[in-house]
């Protein structure tokens, strides 16, 4: 977990996920949205550093990224894009595959300059890439809460629970929670997670931990499409809905000594 004390109070929450192509980026940047909402100060870094595309999904402007900072050519307030909703983005690079191969001391002075540029930041949420490399690990590390996304199919199955084993051998179990997203129902979300629970305490003998359920909503897609925001431009939507529920569930059970009352 990062722990630079002079930024105690923002709290770090990772968003991973095993495979590709299971809606992590969208729960990533809905949930960001959803924390806005109730009154917190939300910084989201896209931490896909290949292939981005959290300010697609914001319908966002972006001309600079992270690889301009690793670069040394700007600093993150240089990069940085706030955007109507509050949210504060630091939007990652696409098309650079020189930066999936950053390394832990870079991911870790990644997130001390974003802390030190926004220290009023409450939350930051990293949307890490698909994925166990060495890249992804290195953001996860500086998390305190890790949310791992995942869909009932096999693959991403056996790709989520790829990275519980490596959650656990680092003794951090505790601070995983599923995500179980495009469910059907809550139930059949709960569902799922039992099943995955099951199997880490059959062969890794410890728990994991469950937050809530994204379920299916085909409206995600087609805002997308018209640029559009489920939170701000179809608020009493069941998706809009929904993510406000799994914001209100974080936040509950974020280490909040100092995050302030949800509104």
């Amino acid at each position: 977990m990062y722990t630079s004390q002079s930024h105690i109070s923002t709290r770090i929450v990772g968003i991973a996920s095993g495979k590709g192509g299971v809606g992590k980026t969208t729960v990533a940047v809905n949930l960001a949205l959803a924390l806005c909402q109730q009154g917190l100060r939300v910084g989201l870094l896209d931490a896909d550093l290949g292939l981005a595309n959290s300010q697609i999904l914001l319908g966002v402007n972006a001309p600079l990224n992270v690889g301009d900072v690793f670069d040394g050519h700007k600093n993150v307030a240089d990069v940085a894009v706030e955007t109507p909703q509050g949210l504060l983005l630091i939007p990652g690079a696409s098309g650079n595959q020189s930066l999936a191969n950053i390394t832990a001391i870079q991911a870790t002075s990644l997130i001390d300059q974003i802390l030190q540029s926004y220290p009023d930041l409450d939350v930051l949420i990293i949307d890490s890439a698909a994925g166990l490399s060495s890249a992804n690990m290195s953001f996860l590390d500086t998390c305190s809460v890790r949310l791992l996304v995942m869909q009932d199919e096999p693959a991403s199955i056996a790709d989520a629970y790829g990275l519980i084993k490596l959650e656990s051998r680092k003794d951090r179990l505790s601070s995983l929670f599923l995500v179980p997203n495009r469910v059907g129902s809550e139930l059949l979300g709960k569902a799922l997670f039992d099943r995955m629970n099951v199997v880490c305490m059959k062969f890794l003998e410890e728990p994991v931990n469950y937050l809530a359920s994204v379920l299916q909503d085909e409206l995600l897609g087609r805002v997308t499409r018209r640029r559009e925001i489920v939170i701000a431009d179809h608020p009493t939507s069941a998706a809009a809905k929904n993510f406000t529920l799994l914001a209100e569930t974080l936040v509950a059970q974020l280490p909040c000594n100092d995050v302030p009352e949800v509104i």
